[in-house]
Parts: C-alpha cells; sequence; structure tokens
C-alpha cells in the first residue's frame, strides 16, 4: 500500500496497522537476537547489541524532538522525551519521574524481552549495557550534561514488578 492510501484509512484502522508496526519491531529485535545469541553466543550477541542501541537511542531522540517539538535541554525536556519515545510505547511498562530540575528516576515495571525469555526457558540476560548505552545517547542529543546510572537491573538484581531502575542527573557546571 502506497502512504497516500494509508493515509486516508480510518483512523482506527491507522491505529492498528501502527500498534502491528511497533509489535513488530519488538519481534524482529527479539528475533535478531536469539539468532545472534545461537549463532555468536551471548556475550557476542549483547556487545552488538550494544552497538545497535547506542545508536538508536540518539536517532530516536532525534526524532521525538522534531517530531513533538521537545525543546530546551537539561532533565524536563529528556523526561517529556522519553515518555514520547515510541519504542515504549509496548516495549515495557515503564514510569518515569522528575525528582527535581536536576534529577529524574525512570523504572521498568514490566520488561516484555525479558519476560518472553523466561517464557521460552532461556532465563534473563545482562541488559545493562543496551539500556546504558541507548539511555545515555538518549539524554546526550538534549544535554550532554546528563549522566545516566544503572540503579539495579538484570541478572544482578530484579523483581517481577521492577525490572530495572536508572538514574538521571545533570552533572554540575564546572566552575
Amino acid at each position: 500500500m502506497k502512504w497516500e492510501e494509508m493515509s486516508q484509512l480510518p483512523r482506527e484502522t491507522i491505529l492498528a496497522l501502527l500498534n502491528d508496526a511497533l509489535r513488530n519491531t519488538l519481534r524482529i529485535d527479539g528475533y535478531w537476537f536469539i539468532g545472534m545469541e545461537k549463532q555468536f553466543g551471548v556475550e557476542n550477541a549483547i556487545k552488538v547489541d550494544e552497538q545497535v542501541w547506542r545508536r538508536f537511542g540518539k536517532v530516536e531522540a532525534s526524532q521525538v524532538k522534531a517530531n513533538f517539538k521537545v525543546d530546551g535541554n537539561g532533565i524536563a525536556a529528556v523526561v517529556k522525551a522519553l515518555k514520547l519515545a515510541p519504542t515504549w510505547t509496548l516495549w515495557g511498562d515503564l514510569r518515569i519521574e522528575q525528582i527535581s530540575e536536576r534529577e529524574a528516576v525512570l523504572q521498568v515495571l514490566k520488561c516484555s524481552s525479558q519476560q518472553e525469555r523466561l517464557k521460552a526457558g532461556v532465563g534473563v540476560f545482562s541488559c545493562k549495557g543496551v539500556e546504558q548505552g541507548y539511555f545515555d545517547s538518549f539524554a546526550e542529543t538534549f544535554d550532554p550534561r546528563i549522566k545516566v546510572t544503572c540503579n539495579f537491573c538484570p541478572p544482578e538484581k530484579y523483581f517481577e514488578t521492577l525490572w530495572c531502575e536508572w538514574h538521571f542527573g545533570l552533572k554540575a557546571a564546572r566552575k
């Protein structure tokens, strides 16, 4: 179907197609990772995944910035942008709270990827480097002074209702 035809579809149909596209993106990522893991081992799959997600964080942040007109820098801009990032729409249940002008905490309450791995019987994988790269490059797109720190994530620590937690902090300006 051509773009011109698609844009004429009823809103409900367009939303259903968007939902399918987002779910398929999640599936492709999962299938890709499983294939890499089987072919080259989990450590190598994670290394490549880290590179991919670091690059994608910047791309997605730039798209959100442009499409939703998220202006400015600092923690408030990153929080607003993360709430609008399409990746998190279906990836999991995300909660992000701005604590102050200089800090925010992001929590993943439900992680579809890790839950699917558990269902498949392959266990959780160490996602810290993958998420670190994504969040670092996402935040840097808005403000290079933002430092992202993992408070906890699999496999070291996670809970059924809280998979990981990340701190976003604005570094103090040098004098």
